[in-house]
């Protein structure tokens, strides 16, 4: 069989799902994710400040949440009832595994 670049992929814990599914995701959705992965588990609003915090400017409310309830059909996050009327989100094994390979794909081409 010839080998190309899927076939020399490097082998890490998850399968090509994980990296089909990055792929699937909007720059706005990764950097979600990014963010949960740092500060877990958190409510929407603490998603919204440290989104803002990164982008140095205001993020629309409702384009965060509508977001969140995307990655959450997507099976990226689990929402659960928060306190009070707060919803509290958590990543997925699915989406920590499709993060990890994410982050081992990039330092791989920043170390060559």
């Amino acid at each position: 069989m010839p080998s190309d670049d899927t076939t020399q992929r490097r082998s890490l814990p998850g399968g090509r799902e994980h990296d089909t599914a990055m792929t699937n995701l909007s720059g706005f959705q990764r950097d979600l994710l990014w963010r949960l992965y740092e500060h877990q588990p958190c409510n929407g609003l603490d998603v919204e400040t440290h989104i803002e915090e990164y982008y140095g400017e205001t993020v629309n409310h409702s384009h965060v949440y509508a977001n969140l309830d995307r990655l959450v059909e997507a099976g990226f996050i689990d929402k659960r009832d928060g306190e009070g009327r707060a919803n509290e989100y958590r990543l997925t094994a699915f989406a920590r595994t499709t993060l990890e390979r994410r982050r081992a794909w990039l330092n791989d081409r920043t170390t060559e």
